[in-house]
This record gives structure tokens, C-alpha cells and sequence, in this order.
């Protein structure tokens, strides 16, 4: 989707619709309907429609012009609930739903007045009218994301929006226009992330996911590594190979390196994603119920691969590396079992207890080849690890784990500032003995207590200490079964936008 700037005295604005906001049950109207209201919008001021609005969550209303040359044709409504409990998410999914509706009613440039913005009831750093610009248009554009590349029969489907139209009555400034931009290459990413989470895995193989790497690189410039399961095998990857060897679909270590001119010998921060394509659990195989939902136990991948388009959109000057293990996890003559014990990367040996834990089988790897071949300044991986983690935060949060206390909370800060909410666990060198075997240096499980822990503590054993790292557990934050208004339902694309601000913003001072 595109964004247009239009520029013009108020009075001399054109659109087929203008979106304004409105806080429930509210006796004063925002600065920028307010102005409208004063000035060419008197029509909608002696509207019954207007007071009728009650500006709750989600609410939408349309209100008409009364003259057919009336420069703005229609002004969408969108509620944002009670005032005293604003925070910035209400606007994103209340943008979302106003593009929606003008997208249902074929509008295909809706306004959204840059002074619409002003005065919301909040002191945070959050409220600037850049970060508002930013999640409303964040909002708006991946609210209208639809999935369709499988479906034939479109034909009673509304058109998408063409573009959203920025109205000001003044130049904006580069600030906000730079910022208008980093909304769309955010959007850009997250849109490629639920494609990729929602595809069936007839579809997304690794090999497509390599395909759509390799398709990234060529377009922004990065280099690309695409390491086969035998190339892997014979680097030491005794881990993901016996994870990968289940399967008759070919699997590849994908590793994605940005590296612009003057940072080649940088450190980079280091993006792991898990990509398992399929998780039937192997030989410890899953229950048959949503068993079809395990195509997205590779949105940690997802999650890195639009991160990458983000940053190629923008251009960051940072060397930022990604490596996506990516496999199947099927059960068959020649797929690993309980009681086997494996060699990793990092020479140490693992006992495997479950088949159905291999998400942190192919991460160990990844973890440690990239700690070998980069030597990053930070590493953070990314993954539907643990159901563990759904029954300790839920669904709209994601756990958050690592070596840092001060990496773990600039990370929670992080995603609270864009909406992506991580809750901290702890990671007491304690856990380590639900892991203890007696054969092995470590089991890839312990019992059923603290799974969301005890996994990371696992992939903790394949960092070295002097490396900063972290590890996002998106087991419940990957997915949704509602629709939120900025999230339809599906995969949500969570994690992108998280990545893409710790390689804009990691100072390495945490």
C-alpha cells in the first residue's frame, strides 16, 4: 500500500473520506475534528450522527456530506474507548478499523488528517505525534491484510485500499514523512511474516523459505548462505541433522548477512529464527486435535525473514545478521528417537526424551554456529518454543529469557513501546538440573514443571558467556483466534517490528 502525502489549506482539502478519531462518552471532541468541526466540517457539527457516536472500541460510523461538492465526501469515525484508559494500541486497532470499512465500502484513498493525531491524553514518550503517526498507520495498513494466494474464488471480495492519503495544512516536515516511511517498511515485514506463518506447509517448505530468502537478498543486497542438511551434517550440525533426517523435504541453515559499506568487520547483532515447517512431534507425535495449526511452528523464522525487509526497506546502517534452521519434524524409518543421544555444533552432547522438543534441537545449532562464525555483539532467537509459555502469559504475551538482566529489559521496553508485550522468566542456573542425564551432557526436556524455563535454559548452554543474548518465546503471540483490529485473525507477524527496533536502537550498553 501506498502512502501520499496531500498539503493544502483546510479549506481546500479533497478527499472521499477523512478518518477522525473519538474517545467514548467524551464531552470534548480531539484538537483535529474539533478544528474540522469549526471550520469545513459545520455540516458535521449540526449532524445528529455526530452525538450519536459513542466512541467505543472497534465502533465505526459513517457520516455523508449533505452537498455532492462537498471537498470531503464522507469523515469515518473510530472509536478508542474511555480516555482515562488510553494506551497507544487502542489507536492502532482503531485506525485498523476505519480502513477496513473504507475498504468494504470501495473507498480507495482515505484521508487520515496528520492534526487527528493531536492531543491525546497521555505524558509518555509514546505520545509524540511521530510515534502516533506510527502506529496509526501501522495499524491501518496491516489491519487490511488478507491471505488469498490459496483461494480461487475472490470474486465477492472488496477490493484492497489503493493508498492512504497523510492531510496536513502545512509541510510536515522530514521527521514525519521519514516516519510515514518506517511505518510502511514495518508493515512491509509484517505482512511478509503472516504470509509466510499462514501458508500451508505443502506450501512453505524449507525450501521455499530459502527461495524467499534468497529473493530478500537479491533485492536489498545481502549476502546469503544456503547450507544443505549434508553440508550442515559435515560441519558438525549433529543436532538439526537428526532432527532434519525424519523428513523426505530437504532442509537448509539459511544465513543472511547486512553488511553495509564501513561495518563489514563489525560485530552484528545476530537474529536466530526456528523454522519448523511441520511439527507433527516426530516419533513423540502430537494429538490429532489443531494438529493442521503446526504449519506455524516456523514463525520464528517468519519473524526474522521480516525483520530483514524492514531493514532493507530502511536501509539501516548496522550490520545485522539472521540464521533460520529450517526443517520438518516428521516421524518414519529414518527420524531420530527417544533415548538417542547426539553430538551438537558446539561438541557437546544431548539426550533426546522428546522428539516433540526439537524447536530447541535445530536453535542449539544455530546458536552456536553463529557464536562461532560471527562473533556477535548480541544474539537474540525467536520461536514457538514452549506451550509452557501460553499457560504461564497467555496469548498476548510472550516470554522473555536471557544472560542480561539489562538486555531482558530493554528488550520488555522495547516491545511495550510498539505494542508487542514480553513478560521476563527467570533463567537461575538452577533450572539446569531438570536437564541432568545420565548418559549425555545434557536431555532436550526436563519434566513438566517450568517448560517455558527450562527450555532456554537449554539454549543457554550454546552461548558463551561473553556474548549477550536473549530468547524470545512467541509460542502464544505468533497466532490469534479473534480478530484485533491490527490483527486479523491468524498469524499476527509478532516479533517483526520488536527485531527490526533492537537493531535500530541496541546500543550494547545493556
Amino acid at each position: 500500500m501506498q502512502i501520499e502525502w496531500r498539503i493544502a489549506p483546510r479549506n481546500e482539502w479533497r478527499a472521499d473520506a477523512l478518518v477522525f478519531f473519538v474517545f467514548e462518552k467524551s464531552n470534548e471532541y480531539l484538537p483535529g475534528l474539533r478544528g474540522f468541526l469549526e471550520d469545513v466540517g459545520k455540516w458535521l457539527a449540526v449532524s445528529a450522527a455526530l452525538p450519536d457516536f459513542q466512541g467505543k472500541p472497534s465502533e465505526v460510523a459513517v457520516v455523508y456530506a449533505p452537498a455532492c461538492d462537498a471537498g470531503v465526501q464522507r469523515v469515518i469515525l473510530a472509536g478508542l474507548g474511555p480516555a482515562e484508559k488510553f494506551e497507544i494500541e487502542k489507536l492502532k486497532n482503531a485506525a485498523a478499523f476505519a480502513l477496513r470499512k473504507c475498504r468494504d465500502m470501495g473507498i480507495n484513498k482515505p484521508g487520515i488528517p496528520v492534526s487527528a493525531l493531536e492531543g491525546f491524553p497521555c505524558e509518555s514518550s509514546s505520545c509524540t505525534i511521530e510515534s502516533l503517526l506510527r502506529e496509526g498507520l501501522t495499524g491501518a495498513m496491516a489491519g487490511l491484510h488478507r491471505f488469498n494466494a490459496m483461494k480461487t474464488k475472490n470474486s465477492d471480495v472488496p477490493q484492497s485500499t489503493e493508498s492512504i492519503l497523510l492531510v496536513c495544512d502545512a509541510e510536515p516536515g522530514p521527521v514525519l514523512r521519514e516516519t510515514a516511511a518506517l511505518a510502511q517498511a514495518e508493515v512491509a515485514g509484517i505482512v511478509l511474516a503472516r504470509d509466510l506463518t499462514i501458508s500451508p506447509a505443502n506450501r512453505v517448505t524449507p525450501g521455499f523459505i530459502a527461495e524467499t530468502a534468497s529473493e530478500i537478498a537479491a533485492k536489498y543486497g545481502f549476502q546469503i548462505e544456503i547450507i544443505d542438511l549434508d553440508s550442515a551434517r559435515s560441519m558438525g550440525m549433529g543436532v538439526f541433522d537428526a532432527v532434519a533426517k525424519g523428513s523426505s523435504e530437504p532442509a537448509f541453515v539459511i544465513v543472511l548477512d547486512h553488511a553495509p559499506p564501513g561495518t563489514e568487520n563489525d560485530p552484528p547483532i545476530v537474529f536466530i529464527g526456528k523454522g519448523i515447517t511441520f511439527d507433527t512431534g516426530g516419533i513423540s507425535l502430537k494429538p490429532r486435535d489443531k494438529l493442521e495449526e503446526m504449519k506455524q511452528d516456523m514463525a520464528g523464522a517468519a519473524s526474522v525473514l521480516g525483520a530483514f525487509e524492514a531493514i532493507g526497506r530502511t536501509g539501516l546502517v548496522r550490520r545485522v545478521a539472521g540464521i533460520l534452521p529450517c526443517t520438518e519434524n516428521m516421524p518414519g524409518g529414518r527420524a531420530y528417537k527417544p533415548g538417542d543421544v547426539f553430538r551438537s555444533y558446539s561438541g557437546q552432547t544431548v539426550e533426546i526424551i522428546s522428539t516433540d522438543a526439537e524447536g530447541r534441537l535445530v536453535l542449539c545449532d544455530a546458536l552456536a554456529y553463529a557464536a562461532d562464525r560471527f562473533k556477535p555483539a548480541l544474539m537474540v532467537d525467536i520461536a514457538t518454543l514452549t506451550g509452557a509459555s501460553i499457560i504461564a502469559l497467555g496469548r498476548d504475551v510472550a516470554a522473555v529469557l536471557g544472560n542480561c538482566e539489562g538486555l531482558v529489559r530493554s528488550i520488555q521496553q522495547i516491545g511495550a513501546s510498539i505494542g508487542e508485550r514480553f513478560w521476563p522468566l527467570p533463567l537461575w542456573d538452577s533450572y539446569f538440573e531438570a536437564l541432568k542425564s545420565d548418559v549425555a551432557d545434557m536431555k532436550n526436556v526436563g519434566d513438566r514443571s517450568a517448560g517455558a524455563i527450562i527450555g532456554a535454559m537449554f539454549l543457554k548452554q550454546f552461548v558463551p558467556k561473553e556474548i549477550p543474548w536473549a530468547h524470545l518465546d512467541i509460542a502464544g503471540a505468533a497466532w490469534t483466534d479473534k480478530d484485533t483490529g491490527f490483527s486479523p485473525k491468524g498469524a499476527t507477524g509478532f516479533g517483526v517490528r520488536t527485531l527490526f527496533e533492537i537493531a535500530r536502537r541496541w546500543t550494547g550498553k545493556d
